[in-house]
């Protein structure tokens, strides 16, 4: 690989990084929003209450895609698709 297409690629590759470290910066931000408005619309949230690993894990493994959906139409409540 010749020397100038290096340099360009070692260019690019930092101002990518650049941008994920002022993403990850954001998300942090918006994280930290998110939590303190939760936190005063329903109050702190306890370690207690926080879903396990192993909670998790029953929960995904009983999961059925489209349950939901299927729920929802059984009471009539999806709209119909377009003809």
């Amino acid at each position: 690989m010749n020397r100038p297409d290096e340099e360009l690629y070692q260019h690019r590759i930092a101002e990518l990084e650049a941008e994920i470290a002022r993403l990850n910066a954001a998300l942090d931000s918006v994280k930290a929003d998110r939590k303190a408005l939760r936190d005063q619309l329903y109050g702190p949230l306890h370690e207690d209450d926080l879903t396990t690993e192993d909670e998790m894990a029953e929960i995904m493994r009983d999961y059925v895609p489209g349950a939901g959906a299927k729920f929802f139409a059984d009471l009539g409540l999806l709209p119909n698709k377009p003809a």
